[in-house]
């Protein structure tokens, strides 16, 4: 009986997830024109400007230009130190 009763709890759970992803896809899903506007890469110049604060506004082709000319530097942060001890 015991079995029998845990086996039904796991089908309708089943088919409870499923018949709520069933209704809600349809919501959840993107348009085709969403779709294609979303692979469709836009150039630096396409973007509206950057607001930095104190800095003013800057447009992405010229913070691009900048990583570019010079890019961040390496850190040692990131990694750790050994430290060879003895017994």
């Amino acid at each position: 009986m015991q079995k029998i009763m845990s086996l039904c709890f796991c089908v309708a759970s089943l088919a409870a997830v499923a018949g709520v992803g069933w209704l809600v896809y349809p919501h959840a899903a993107r348009s085709a024109q969403e779709v294609s506007y979303a692979s469709t890469p836009l150039g630096a110049e396409m973007f509206d400007d950057v607001e930095l604060g104190e800095f003013g506004s800057v447009s992405v082709l010229d913070m691009m230009l900048h990583y570019v000319e010079s890019p961040p530097l390496e850190t040692d942060r990131g990694k750790t130190k050994v430290r060879f001890q003895g017994c």
